[in-house]
């Protein structure tokens, strides 16, 4: 399969790039944010975007005007409302995936938050860790993010109206439904995300710790030749990954549900 890089002279670029050697896949263009876009749309068949905001702002300009079609995968993170509206314009030509986070896991992680969520309603206070290397930009990471949007959608409350980012000084008592987030900037660390769910006298927590970038670079190389068969439209991991969860989710409902199973203990 060939494949072009955006943001290909930075550390997720060139694991991209290794990860799709590796996997016998022809990467066509290494583009970086110095060389022209353009070089992006020659001779590919998948574009994968780990870059800047700027960098995958040009991306898409350029690949709307100019009516390409072009599957793309953005793993980018700190976007805009702006670029959102890119990102769907462009989807209207073309199938782009889009996800804060490249890992399986993580998306598997965010489908049990949404279950947490929902069967503990806001009897159980949510907070959300996040840590990441001291050179991230944009903050909270967009996986806290998408984790925070998660719960709120699974409450039924708007995500900006619970979300609270910053607590300093004297600050009011928690509201109920409120999600709390946290967040390090430090050392090398790669990516490590929790949710804690508090209640009154019990907690769950629930967290994915990532161990090296490179789960990132395969997420993406194992996405790009599912992306390429899919028609135009805006997609995330969860549509990636429905079609293992469904089965689980029977399963689940089989075993806890339509069997006694402490009968069976």
């Amino acid at each position: 399969m060939k494949i072009s890089v955006l943001g290909a002279t930075g550390v997720m670029g060139s694991s991209v790039i290794s990860t799709a050697l590796q996997n016998g896949h022809v990467v066509k263009n290494k583009v970086s944010s110095k060389d022209r876009i353009e070089d992006l749309f020659s001779d590919t068949e998948v574009i994968i975007d780990f870059s800047s905001s700027i960098a995958t702002e040009s991306m898409l300009l350029y690949a709307t005007d100019n009516k390409k079609t072009i599957p793309i995968i953005i793993g980018t993170t700190g976007l805009s409302k702006f670029h959102d509206e890119l990102i769907e314009k462009y989807s209207e030509f073309a199938p782009v995936f889009r996800s804060p986070n490249m890992s399986v896991a993580v998306s598997i992680l965010n489908i049990a938050v949404y279950m947490l969520s929902q069967a503990l309603g806001d009897d159980f206070d949510a907070e959300i860790f996040e840590k990441h290397h001291r050179l991230k930009k944009d903050a909270p990471s967009g996986t806290a993010l998408m984790l925070g949007k998660t719960i709120a959608k699974a409450r039924g409350h708007d995500f900006l109206d619970m979300a609270n980012f910053v607590r300093y000084g004297v600050v009011a008592p928690r509201k109920r439904g409120e999600i709390g987030f946290s967040i390090q900037r430090c050392g090398n660390a790669v990516g490590e995300h929790r949710v804690n769910f508090v209640g009154a006298s019990e907690e769950i927590v629930i967290s994915h710790n990532a161990f090296s970038r490179k789960i990132f670079a395969d997420g993406a190389i194992k996405v790009a030749p599912w992306i390429k068969n899919q028609k135009p439209g805006l997609y995330s991991m969860h549509d990636y990954t429905r079609a293992m969860i469904l089965p689980v989710v029977q399963s689940m409902c089989e075993y806890f549900f339509e069997s006694n199973i402490y009968a069976e203990a």
